[in-house]
């Protein structure tokens, strides 16, 4: 079963074309920032002046996952998206494997601290502050106390509540991808947030059209059943969005 999910508007019926987003919502879908906190800014001001010129429309960003780890500013990351949910309820953040092994990692999980290490969670240590060498020796709970210290409990318990997936109409928001043949209701957290290769190879109708992120791609890739628009910002520069409202679909990347 999965938690924390938000729905808007209503489940794609089999075969149905083409995907719409909810009745009068827009929607722009930012994939994996990993750190660059400066590519998010570009990105944030293409959208404002893409807003700009379009007709009036309530309008929503979603955030899909993997805003930390790898980039240099993980930290001010975490604290403006906190800080943008709070303060408006148009604003989605989704969670992405990235922070929950960092969630993992700090309620005392030894195998999660040592699989974010190797996956860009020293990065975020040091945009913390830290000095991932210093936690070499640290044992599974002086680890976990030291990220509770410098992340925060509200910060952390903001983490544990973030959703693990979305809809609007015809589009279903989520980090990695889905399960093929199972229903959307019953995903699990697991392949919500790692799934690659068994729904990158897909091609069944999942009862909506899959935007996600989580696996590389050169450029924002656009399938009949799924949209990823992971660019890899992290090392390519190159941060994506795509647009959506009513049957229109259109790109936008740094």
């Amino acid at each position: 079963m999965i938690r924390n999910f938000t729905r808007f508007g209503s489940r794609r019926p089999p075969g149905a074309s083409p995907p719409a987003t909810a009745p009068g919502e827009r929607v722009y879908a930012i994939g994996d920032v990993h750190g660059r906190l400066d590519l998010l800014r570009e990105l944030v001001a293409l959208i404002e002046r893409d807003v700009r010129s379009r007709a009036e429309c309530a309008t929503r960003l979603v955030f899909l996952g993997d805003l930390i780890d790898r980039g240099p500013c993980s930290s001010q990351l975490l604290e403006l998206a906190r800080r943008s949910v709070e303060n408006s309820d148009r604003v989605t953040v989704l969670l992405g494997n990235h922070e929950d092994l960092l969630l993992e990692s700090a309620y005392g999980n030894a195998a999660a601290q040592r699989a974010w290490m190797q996956n860009g969670g020293d990065a975020t240590l040091r945009s913390f502050g830290i000095d991932p060498a210093g936690l070499a020796g640290a044992s599974a709970d002086e680890f976990a106390d030291t990220l509770f210290k410098v992340v925060g409990d509200r910060t952390i318990a903001w983490l544990d509540s973030l959703p693990l997936w979305l809809e609007s109409g015809d589009y279903f928001f989520c980090h990695a991808g889905v399960r093929p043949k199972v229903p959307l209701e019953r995903q699990r957290k697991q392949d919500l947030l790692w799934i690659r290769k068994k729904f990158l190879d897909s091609k069944a109708d999942h009862g909506a059209v899959i935007v996600h992120g989580h696996s590389e791609v050169g450029e924002i890739a656009v399938h009949p059943n799924r949209i990823n628009i992971d660019t890899a910002a992290y090392r390519t520069g190159r941060l994506s969005a795509v647009g959506l409202e009513a049957t229109l679909q259109w790109n936008m990347s740094t």
